[in-house]
């Protein structure tokens, strides 16, 4: 019987072992899938959310050189409320971004300073020399010109054509 006690002593020895063996085993497992799966989590938390939401980088367009075009001085008078004669002298430089625009306005140029002086003149010489009005005037002086100079091209077909003159300035501007 004493050797039948002592196999049986062998038998369940190495039973807990094996039983605590499969456990830690079993803990590994656990405890790599759980830090594979935190690490995959937070990479796709922080870094797939970020690539998503990061906008495609526009590509620079070179900028087309800047054409001018110097018109010669115009002088008007301008309306007056205070029973003088008011006088506005104003020298116009536009901006264009196509060269071939030049020739346009040379040959449009009695029209276009026609249509200038008809908006210099209606201006008040009270106001005429404030900011805001000025920068209605180049408002007005630009879409006034476009028109001008589109009414004397071909009409495109599809899409409409960026404006021949992109901007307006003064050059010069007394008031008298």
């Amino acid at each position: 019987m004493a050797t039948k006690a002592k196999e049986k002593d062998k038998d369940e020895a190495p039973a807990k072992k094996s039983g605590k063996g499969k456990l830690i085993v079993i803990l590994v497992v656990v405890l790599v899938l759980l830090l594979g799966a935190g690490g995959g989590a937070a990479w796709w938390f922080l870094v797939h959310e970020k690539a998503a939401r990061t906008p495609a980088k526009p590509v620079p367009v070179a900028p087309k050189p800047a054409h001018f075009i110097s018109l010669q001085p115009f002088v008007t008078n301008v309306q007056s409320t205070d029973g003088q004669v008011h006088y506005v002298q104003v020298t116009i430089d536009l901006k264009a971004e196509d060269p071939k625009v030049d020739e346009q306005v040379k040959a449009l140029m009695p029209e276009i300073r026609s249509a200038i002086l008809n908006i210099l003149a209606a201006q008040q010489a009270a106001t005429v020399t404030q900011d805001a009005t000025r920068d209605k005037l180049r408002a007005a002086v630009l879409a006034k010109v476009n028109e001008i100079l589109r009414s004397a091209e071909p009409a495109a077909q599809g899409k409409p054509a960026a404006p021949p003159i992109s901007g307006v300035y003064f050059s010069g501007f007394v008031m008298q």
